[in-house]
């Protein structure tokens, strides 16, 4: 999508209160549709005025607007969902513990949810139509490796900057890339940006050697500009997770494995935690005591099993399950359940091909040892074993552990006998950690509760 196409950046500030303006119009509508008078009554008025506090609150925590394309009317919406499912279930949990529930009306409800979509995606299609940036074109100086692999990054990443070409550095090549244009050489910089059409507005400095304290004569030409001089630093050699910059006590510095959680949306993902923790404990407690009776009348020994695992930062925890091997099974060395594993109780081979012997780590998620979602906790013996095979492997415990996770609902659970199934699994754990957003989680769960207690590899 062409730079031309997008709003201005600068009128994401105003998303949040234009989706709250949204979505408290579309309650006035949905009572307007219901009753047909313009008067609200007062215990309506309020919650309208609990769900206008609650989206300047929850839809930029649940990071609608850090998408490029929070301003597109579908995908922004679709980013600004699991904002809103946190909204109105926050607005129904409200009413639930004031006892209020029954006084609203449940077609109201409904038709505020349903109202506010269009409502939202509204305001974003006007503005991407109004609101249009002039643009944003970048010169590249550099015309190597680094150069053609951020032009195309920008080709593909759909954002506000175009690149209108690069500049060839001394002792580089020109570019014959097709996804970047060579206009000449450093020498030649001011005639091409008196020629450019539109007009260049930033210079992105991307050499393949970084500049040392001899080149002089570029940060003297540089000097002789207005424009803003950005410069991009090659750090495929460094790549661990995700590269964040920052301050501390006036140096720079640049986190080599930084992940969304780095920060406060930790905060926002201990809530949704604690939360559904909570509510999933007291809807399955039947179903917890039932599997804790069918375990002790299967086998003696105790009903939950305690294993000490990896946690964030590579703290060890105490994982809590439900016993499915017998009591005497040996425990002095390490090896996982395997097909007919002879260790493997009657009832707790039901339990673990379905995972209910997971279910008790709810209380690990309660005790703050554990995530509803992420890498799921391997074992301390394990962890050591692919450790010293799997470069980035500790990587996965930059984050807590999950009950479930992105590699389990894509069919990467159970036993893991080779190496590929391991890398494999390490693979989708670090896809989640770098792209972790409350929306995936969501997903992960959904996909979890519909499909994810059966699989060919558990046993």
């Amino acid at each position: 999508m062409s730079a031309q196409r997008q709003p201005n950046p600068e009128l994401g500030r105003f998303g949040p209160l234009l989706d709250a303006a949204a979505i408290l119009l579309a309650g006035y509508g949905s009572w307007w549709l219901r009753w047909s008078r313009p008067e609200v009554a007062s215990h309506y008025l309020l919650a309208l005025l609990f769900g206008l506090c609650l989206a300047l609150v929850l839809l930029p925590a649940a990071r609608a607007y850090r998408t490029p394309l929070w301003w597109h009317p579908l995908r922004g919406v679709l980013a600004a969902a699991p904002g809103l499912v946190a909204l109105f279930g926050a607005l129904m949990l409200i009413a639930t513990l004031t006892k209020t529930s029954a006084d609203f009306s449940r077609l109201w409800m409904a038709g505020w949810v349903l109202l506010s979509l269009p409502l939202m995606s509204g305001w974003r299609f006007l503005l991407g139509h109004f609101g249009r940036a002039s643009g944003r074109r970048v010169l590249l100086l550099g015309s190597g490796a680094l150069a053609r692999e951020t032009a195309q990054q920008l080709s593909l990443s759909g954002g506000p900057a175009a690149v209108a070409g690069c500049v060839r550095l001394p002792g580089e090549a020109p570019s014959r890339s097709p996804v970047l244009h060579c206009l000449g050489t450093l020498a030649e910089l001011e005639a091409i940006l008196a020629a450019a059409e539109p007009a260049v507005t930033e210079l992105w400095l991307a050499p393949d050697q970084p500049p040392g304290r001899d080149d002089d004569a570029l940060l003297t030409r540089l000097r002789l500009y207005s424009l803003p001089v950005c410069y991009v630093p090659d750090l495929s050699m460094l790549n661990l997770l995700n590269q964040r910059a920052s301050e501390v006590d006036g140096v720079t510095v640049i986190a080599l494995n930084a992940t969304p959680l780095d920060g406060p949306d930790a905060w926002l993902k201990s809530l949704m935690d604690i939360s559904l923790a909570l509510l999933l404990l007291l809807l399955l407690a039947p179903l917890l005591l039932l599997v804790a009776l069918l375990v002790r009348l299967d086998s003696p020994g105790p009903v939950l099993y305690r294993q000490l695992r990896h946690g964030s930062g590579g703290q060890l925890i105490e994982v809590l399950k439900f016993r499915t091997m017998s009591d005497g099974a040996p425990s002095d060395s390490f090896s996982q359940a395997r097909r007919d594993d002879s260790r493997v109780t009657r009832s707790g081979r039901f339990l673990r091909r379905s995972s209910l012997d997971e279910l008790p780590q709810l209380l690990n998620v309660l005790r703050g040892d554990m995530s509803l979602v992420g890498p799921r906790p391997h074992p301390v013996a394990l962890n050591e074993e692919y450790a010293a095979k799997l470069a980035a492997y500790m990587q996965r415990h930059r984050v807590k552990p999950g009950i479930t996770g992105w590699a389990q609902i894509n069919g990467y659970r159970g036993e893991t006998d080779t190496l590929e199934k391991m890398q494999k699994r390490l693979q989708h754990d670090l896809y989640y950690i770098e792209h972790w957003s409350p929306g995936l989680d969501l997903q992960i769960l959904a996909k979890t509760a519909l499909l994810g207690w059966t699989g060919a590899n558990a046993y």
